[in-house]
């Protein structure tokens, strides 16, 4: 799959703003990946988000409209990580709220 390159450069914008320290992208499950450290905290996937959530926040927010569990080819979800459509995050705040969140995923 490739990687909206529109959305890779607003999650790389929300990052900056956060003022994360020492993260950088990578390839990760055929989308672009944002590491902190050696952990994917968000992964850009086509047009959507993949997020890795705080166990604690993952339910919640599986329920939430535009948000599916990660099951890469159709097998069991993928423990915490969450799938965000692009309609939920096509406003800058609510991107950068899952960039958060997915910070938190990692314990950052």
């Amino acid at each position: 799959m490739t990687w909206d390159a529109g959305l890779v450069a607003r999650v790389a914008d929300a990052v900056a703003a956060l003022r994360q320290p020492g993260v950088r992208q990578k390839g990760v499950f055929g989308g672009r990946g944002f590491l902190a450290g050696r952990s994917a905290f968000v992964i850009v996937w086509g047009e959507d988000l993949i997020v890795k959530t705080a166990p604690d926040e993952y339910r919640e927010l599986a329920g939430l409209p535009g948000v599916t569990p990660f099951a890469p080819g159709g097998e069991k979800p993928m423990s915490t990580w969450l799938v965000v459509s692009g309609e939920s995050i096509a406003d800058d705040p609510d991107l950068a709220d899952w960039v958060r969140r997915g910070l938190r995923g990692i314990g950052r």
